[in-house]
């Protein structure tokens, strides 16, 4: 994927802040984020996402986290949870959160992005957050998500960030989606031109609600939901789909 290179790039420059973008807090700034306060905001933010996971229904075992990072939410869930398999595309990130996460069910992995090194139908949780947001393409987030439920065992849950938008059933729909496109093809254009110059870039994407929830439903993912909150922390507002995954032929 695309996106692989300035995540990457950004594990070189600033694991924390790349994770943790809040104004004031890079490297370079007065207040960098410190381990302390890093780790600390891992904590507070997973207490938010696992208090809506366990009201959906939760299964504490094998879970899969995709893009750890520099494990600021892999700390809070290789408390939760039996065993879990950390993956993240960038080395340098890797290192940091093996260099700061002792707990010994935890497994680190670095991967290409769509590839995840554990057998099928072995995790009975998928976690993500701050990753499905700088895809580069629906396409992109689709064989991810298509990978992901091929490592679910029948009945394991997902909770997964990633920003949602409805457009309203109206008759300037269809002016409103062509320029959400437009947006895109501008945004594209922009991250390629700051990819060619060697720049330092976020990619954001927004997922559209249907699209997303038939894609999902097309892999077999069930009792499929999205919810938005805002979390305790600095009281951004996170989209978050929820699904399970069917037994094979439902």
């Amino acid at each position: 994927m695309k996106s692989n290179a300035e995540w990457k790039a950004w594990g070189k420059h600033d694991p924390l802040f790349a994770v943790s973008s809040w104004e004031g807090k890079g490297k370079t700034d007065a207040a960098p984020w410190t381990d302390e306060e890093f780790y600390a905001l891992g904590e507070k933010d997973w207490a938010d996402f696992k208090k809506r996971w366990n009201a959906y229904g939760l299964s504490l075992g094998h879970c899969l986290e995709i893009g750890c990072g520099a494990g600021r939410i892999t700390r809070q869930l290789a408390v939760d949870f039996e065993r879990v398999t950390a993956l993240d595309v960038s080395e340098d990130q890797i290192a940091y959160a093996k260099s700061r996460i002792a707990s010994q069910n935890v497994q680190f992995c670095v991967t290409n992005g769509t590839e995840i090194p554990v057998p099928d139908a072995s995790v009975d949780a998928v976690f993500s957050c701050h990753v499905f947001q700088h895809f580069d393409t629906f396409t992109d987030a689709e064989k991810v998500f298509a990978e992901i439920v091929a490592k679910m065992r029948p009945g394991a849950s997902l909770c997964i960030h990633l920003p949602v938008f409805h457009l309203p059933q109206s008759p300037v729909a269809p002016l409103m989606e062509s320029l959400h496109q437009l947006s895109k093809l501008a945004g594209t254009i922009k991250a390629n031109l700051n990819r060619a110059r060697g720049k330092l870039i976020m990619r954001g994407l927004w997922y559209g609600r249907d699209l997303l929830v038939t894609s999902l439903a097309r892999l077999n993912l069930k009792d499929i939901e999205i919810h938005g909150f805002h979390l305790t922390s600095n009281h951004s507002w996170h989209d978050f789909v929820l699904a399970r995954k069917g037994e094979p032929g439902s």
